[in-house]
């Protein structure tokens, strides 16, 4: 006779059991560090930050999923993970609703995300029915015991759309990408944007006598980058990326250039997080040199965002081979409006797409990604003349 499953938010006490449940389940083989860590789990799970939802048999753990969210009514939903005699009970959709209902009540959550892996068919499908969109794909994105893509999506309530700013027009080589997000999130339409030849001469230019130097020092590098929050959200900031925490800094001598890092030992993945640029050094420069500095290191996938109302950021950073690959409407709250994302990546490795299972338009995105890999990579446009 099956026994009744509960749902219910996990205590410090947990951590425990629930490393051991991502231990049985993946073998060891789970690209978050914290899912095996005691000591780091149980810390998470005393956070006003985080939602963590388990299932319980009696006092066993067998499942468990992740939310994390913000001031802004922002969240992600991560972790998911179900003891292996438990699974065909809809337990991870059963545990995601849970917790979304809750944060909807306690923390006025609007837009969630999620990335889903691509090894199997059923967490595009979960997803999707919960009613997530499609919004991208991350190429290779990790490497455990194989390349993984994962997709991303995202679930909006009604006034999270429509609080969007909408007045700016869009970097054109992004409209391939845009219309595919447009078409699945039911979005208005959005004008072109006339880029400057001025950005690629400022690319091209951009080698100036900045030196920038690797301070491999996690506890440092978050020191710094909580004191200086205040100005990552101010005018010398360049990027931010929500719930990553930096472990690596790359800095100027004078620390007038700060770009906060962070970097995954185990399958070398990079988010770059923030960019403190307080002498006006430009994007273009601080890029380029941070990915030469990053390669060196081992580093064989880089990703960041940018706000898509930011064309010649974009510009830049396509030139520097970086490549759109997701777009995120509505993701982050500026005052009363809600601003659209733009996901950038650079891989450094031969793609590797084998065994990857697609479900409907993320197809769509991963021969968009393609096409724009192909078009950066194969017929790269002549460098203008400095």
């Amino acid at each position: 006779m099956k026994k009744d499953i509960t749902l219910r938010k996990a205590i410090p006490r947990d951590a425990a059991q629930i490393v051991d449940l991502y231990q049985s389940v993946y073998q060891g083989d789970y690209s978050d560090p914290m899912m095996s860590e005691t000591a780091r789990l149980r810390a998470a799970l005393g956070r006003d930050d985080y939602y963590w939802i388990v299932a319980s048999i009696d006092d066993r753990i067998v499942g468990s999923v992740v939310y994390q969210h913000t001031l802004t009514g922002f969240a992600k939903v991560f972790g998911a993970v179900i003891e292996n005699d438990c699974r065909g009970q809809n337990l991870t959709e059963r545990m995601m609703e849970f917790g979304y209902a809750q944060l909807r009540a306690i923390a006025h959550v609007e837009v969630v995300y999620a990335t889903t892996r691509t090894v199997s068919s059923a967490p595009q499908k979960l997803t999707a029915n919960l009613g997530y969109r499609k919004l991208g794909i991350f190429p290779n994105v990790h490497k455990t015991s194989g390349y993984e893509t994962h997709c991303l999506t995202a679930l909006f309530t009604k006034s999270a759309i429509e609080s969007r700013f909408t007045d700016f027009a869009l970097h054109p080589r992004l409209r391939p990408l845009f219309e595919i997000v447009r078409r699945e999130c039911g979005l208005p339409a959005i004008p072109d944007d006339w880029i400057p030849h001025a950005s690629a001469e400022n690319f091209s230019r951009a080698r100036s006598a900045l030196e920038l130097e690797l301070i491999h020092a996690p506890r440092l590098t978050k020191r710094r980058f909580d004191e200086g929050k205040n100005t990552l959200v101010a005018q010398d900031h360049h990027t931010f990326f929500p719930f990553q925490e930096p472990n690596l800094l790359i800095s100027s001598a004078d620390q007038d250039v700060e770009v906060f890092c962070y970097f995954s030992e185990t399958d070398k993945h990079c988010v770059l997080i923030g960019i403190h640029d307080s002498c006006n050094a430009g994007f273009a420069d601080i890029v380029e040199k941070a990915s030469v500095i990053l390669q060196d290191l081992g580093v064989r996938y880089i990703e960041f965002i940018i706000r898509a109302d930011e064309s010649e950021k974009i510009e830049i950073a396509m030139q520097a081979g970086f490549i759109p690959c997701a777009y995120f409407p509505a993701m982050h709250l500026i005052g009363a409006q809600r601003y659209d994302f733009v996901i950038f990546s650079r891989s450094y490795e031969i793609l590797n797409f084998r065994n990857i299972r697609l479900e409907g338009i993320n197809r769509e995105y991963l021969n968009q990604y393609l096409q724009l890999w192909k078009k950066n990579s194969l017929e790269p446009e002549p460098a203008c003349a400095a």
